[in-house]
């Protein structure tokens, strides 16, 4: 509907256009079951690095209200005839007041740029962060990683209203009637793509929210991942709680979607039980009442489980287990007040049951699976604790083992056989003081960066490992990717997984060079736009991501400063952690002026990023007959009338796992490759760049 709007807009007949708009309203007024939103415009990217040229699309810099133009025809060697998409005047601009402006689903021809890296790993994989768009990120990425990824972990903008994000470069806030359906229109572009990279049977996506856009986002993800399994966490980030004029929100969501096959990896940490690290009480394997709570815990429930169990007070043992007293005949509480009797007696005063009938009771007692607990005067009867039916099951495969048996009670004494024993299912509502936004949110970002941060509401530290831990933390080779990458935290999270048992985990990193709204403005107004180094130099990529990445891996700030502080592992934050990191920034390449060398300059990257991101990356021009990078597991040949030389060559590096041959020809590219067999991963590279990578095009279903 929204689109509809916009083409109404472009009709010349007032009259006309003003009947077809009266049609329109009354069709907005119509109801659908269901997610329905409207489809929108396409997004669209300013590209400061490319020529203003006639037949390009362009808007004049720092000006969103004019709209875009049409390049018409050079009028000097400075300035362009410009007139406006939507007709209009014709007029003179100069070009460097105006920016070339792509819709989504216009080919565009990338370039990954190196900006900067850090190597303390040699021989580790390298984690990568993108500056860029993340919608072309993300088709980037699908050349070196679809069906790849193992987890994708994403905290996209939460749409408060509060102007936390952009469409089409304009704020949107409360004021915007499509504030929703733009933003499922954004999300649901990107996640089609994520889909692609996850593994297509073990792949997760986790997904955090608050609830502004829980349940359009839930509809969302059923729509887009309508054979996946989804569930959804409620994690505590504030316990002191925000106040919103009437309660005082304490947590956001997390959504987990999951894969075929994906599981989540049980843990010590259940993440909500009380926390079991420093006490005895949680170090050992639990013992469950035999007194039935909830549902059906009434006498009358369970007539059939309400009987005496006979005790010696003073040895405290159980000596025997009476029979089932029939519904209409009350319990002699006498003997039960010295003691010698236990009876199903509630909380209240009420008569209960038990969990198991008389002769299942008389058998866990010869095992000594069956001991007391503490006598209650109130109620006038005794604890009595048994092992359940998951719990023996435990000790029969050997995760738990008996230490011995008490020589009076009977009653064994249980321990876990080893720590992974110990393990839990992960439950669905998080309760943490460590996910605390604030203090291992905030704090930590401050640490990293300097006091002197601009970014709102980066995660805990510790909330996103124990998101990610749940999925990757039996996997130490995990490819991770986060394309709403904010202040890097994930990266962050990823490198103290690593550090937990030595992993060789792989984030990829996306996010954008965004510029907070007021600095913005004011830098604008002073005449310094967007694509201008003074403008960049203010964005989140530049100033907080790439700062607190390099930061967490080295343990120094960007000023040489040495990091204050220690995680909660005890090591500071000064020791940094053995990792490799590189940042590039991504750019796109003008078709006309293409070059050879250009071109192989700008695919490298990409080839070193499908190889596994592993050594140390040179530049070269490809101007040679083919290229081996040193140190790196991947090799390139250029000219394929040199492919007996090639492969004697490929054959002095065993270590190298893929080959990129350049041919326009499908047969000899198969030829070439079959003479490696199964030993390397072979990938056709066309002559022409163009028809290599090509991407911003829309898919076949999207808006």
């Amino acid at each position: 509907m929204a689109r509809l709007e916009d083409l109404i807009k472009d009709i010349a007949d007032p009259s006309l256009r003003n009947q077809i708009a009266g049609e329109v309203a009354k069709l907005k007024t119509r109801k659908t079951f269901g997610l329905v939103f409207e489809q929108h415009s396409p997004e669209v990217v300013q590209l400061p690095g490319l020529a203003v040229r006639p037949g390009t699309r362009v808007a004049k810099r720092g000006d969103k209200a004019a709209g875009f133009f049409v390049v018409r025809a050079a009028a000097n060697g400075k300035k362009v005839s410009i007139v406006p998409e939507r007709g209009g005047a014709e007029e003179i601009a100069a070009k460097d007041a105006l920016v070339v402006v792509k819709r989504f689903g216009e080919p565009m021809y990338p370039a990954l740029v190196p900006v900067d890296r850090v190597t303390r790993a040699p021989g580790k994989p390298y984690h990568t962060l993108i500056n860029a768009e993340n919608f072309h990120a993300l088709q980037l990425l699908l050349y070196c990683y679809e069906g790849k990824v193992d987890v994708i972990y994403i905290d996209p903008p939460y749409n408060t209203g509060a102007r936390d994000w952009k469409y089409n470069n304009d704020y949107v806030d409360n004021n915007d009637q499509y504030r929703h359906s733009k933003w499922l229109s954004m999300m649901k572009r990107r996640l089609e793509l994520a889909k692609r990279l996850l593994k297509p049977s073990t792949g997760t996506l986790i997904v955090t929210i608050d609830e502004h856009e829980v349940n359009h986002l839930g509809n969302l993800l059923e729509d887009v991942f309508p054979e996946s399994a989804r569930q959804m966490v409620t994690i505590i980030i504030n316990q002191k709680g925000v106040a919103q004029g009437r309660l005082a929100r304490v947590e956001e969501y997390a959504f987990f979607v999951f894969m075929r096959d994906a599981v989540i990896q049980s843990h010590h940490d259940d993440l909500l039980s009380p926390d079991r690290s420093n006490s005895k009480r949680f170090q050992t394997p639990r013992w469950e009442w035999l007194l039935r709570g909830g549902n059906n815990s009434r006498r009358e429930d369970r007539p059939g489980l309400f009987y005496p169990i006979l005790i010696n007070p003073k040895t405290r043992r159980i000596t025997g287990v009476g029979e089932v007293l029939p519904l209409d005949k009350k319990p002699d509480l006498r003997a039960a007040s010295d003691g010698t009797v236990a009876w199903p007696i509630r909380g209240d005063g009420s008569f209960g049951n038990y969990q198991v009938k008389p002769a299942s009771l008389k058998e866990l007692l010869k095992q000594g699976f069956v001991r007391l607990g503490g006598f209650d005067k109130k109620r006038l009867t005794w604890t009595v604790q048994y092992l359940n039916r998951g719990t023996r099951s435990r000790i029969d495969n050997g995760e738990i083992r008996i230490v011995r048996r008490d020589p009076v009670t009977g009653a064994v004494e249980i321990e876990y056989s080893s720590e992974e024993a110990k393990r839990r299912n992960i439950k669905t509502v998080w309760h943490r003081g460590t996910h605390d936004s604030g203090i291992y949110g905030s704090s930590i970002l401050r640490s990293m960066v300097g006091g002197n941060v601009n970014f709102a509401f980066p995660k805990s530290l510790y909330a996103v490992r124990d998101a990610l831990g749940s999925v990757v933390r039996h996997n130490p080779d995990a490819l991770i990717l986060d394309f709403f990458a904010g202040s890097g935290t994930t990266c962050h999270a990823t490198a103290l997984l690593n550090a937990d048992d030595q992993g060789s985990r792989k984030c990829i990193l996306v996010t954008n060079n965004e510029v907070e709204d007021k600095l913005s403005k004011q830098l604008v107004k002073a005449g310094i736009c967007p694509g201008d180094r003074e403008f960049e130099q203010h964005g989140i990529a530049e100033s907080v991501t790439w700062p607190r990445c390099k930061a967490a891996i080295t343990g120094r700030r960007t000023d040489g400063t040495e990091l204050q502080g220690e995680y909660l592992t005890g090591q500071p934050f000064s020791a940094g952690f053995d990792e490799n990191i590189a940042y590039f920034r991504l750019e796109f390449l003008d078709p006309a002026e293409i070059k050879r060398g250009e071109t192989y300059q700008a695919v490298l990257p990409i080839l070193w990023m499908m190889a596994g991101a592993s050594g140390d990356l040179e530049v070269s021009k490809g101007s040679g007959k083919f290229h081996f990078p040193k140190g790196c597991p991947f090799c390139v040949l250029l000219q394929e009338d040199h492919f007996k030389e090639f492969a004697a060559k490929l054959a002095e590096r065993p270590e190298i796992t893929h080959v990129f041959l350049v041919t326009d020809s499908v047969e000899a590219f198969y030829e070439m490759a079959g003479h490696f067999g199964n030993r390397k991963r072979c990938v056709q590279l066309y002559k022409s760049y163009l028809d290599n990578f090509r991407i911003n095009l829309e898919s076949s279903h999207a808006d």
